[in-house]
């Protein structure tokens, strides 16, 4: 998963700090940190449930990173409009689909008490901690968003969205809407903010 370092390090963040002479320093980064995207049936967090958590576990100084996927069953079926948008289909969820408290077992244990790192922390927390709660278990991570920090790093843009972000970033938004993919992002978006504003949150 070299392409981890080579977006960090190389054109993504580059293109942010608009910083053509001179890498950004990403040495105020955690040594250890664990990217977090959510797939998720809704809006809100008290009615709506996650579809998918995907989450990537970098190491700041190698290109050895890890990565973690899993489909979350629902309840409910999944409504048309979000796999228009995600591309998620029942019958993936159905085929490769866990239950919910199984996959937040595995995320807790593959997260460990690494800070966690989110596009749009409140949103996404708000699920993983109203799930957590249901399964009778407790995420207490520190926890930084990259939203949040990129609208300090660079105030008065029109847009804060990943997406927009991303393209400015010059990376390719293919597959936006997949938890995986969106960590790819966000990882960009972090290490490029967290180096300008010499801050981790």
């Amino acid at each position: 998963m070299e392409w981890l370092v080579i977006v960090l390090l190389a054109g993504g963040a580059y293109a942010f700090f608009r910083l053509r002479r001179q890498r950004p320093d990403i040495s105020i980064l955690p040594g250890q940190f664990v990217v977090v995207d959510l797939e998720t049936t809704g809006l809100d967090a008290s009615k709506h449930e996650i579809i998918e958590i995907g989450a990537v576990r970098v190491n700041r100084d190698s290109d050895h990173h890890t990565t973690f996927e899993a489909f979350v069953r629902p309840r409910r079926k999944i409504p048309k409009k979000i796999t228009d948008l995600t591309g998620i289909t029942q019958d993936m969820i159905e085929k490769e689909g866990e239950l919910l408290e199984v996959v937040l077992r595995q995320f807790i244990e593959f997260a460990g008490n690494h800070r966690l790192v989110f596009f749009n922390a409140e949103f996404d927390m708000a699920f993983l901690s109203n799930a957590a709660s249901q399964c009778g278990l407790k995420i207490d991570n520190q926890v930084s968003c990259a939203l949040e920090m990129a609208r300090r790093a660079w105030p008065g843009r029109r847009s804060y969205r990943l997406a927009d972000l991303s393209k400015d970033g010059g990376l390719s938004t293919e597959g936006a809407h997949r938890a995986l993919h969106d960590c790819r992002l966000t990882i960009t978006v972090y290490g490029a903010a967290a180096s300008k504003l010499r801050s981790v949150t």
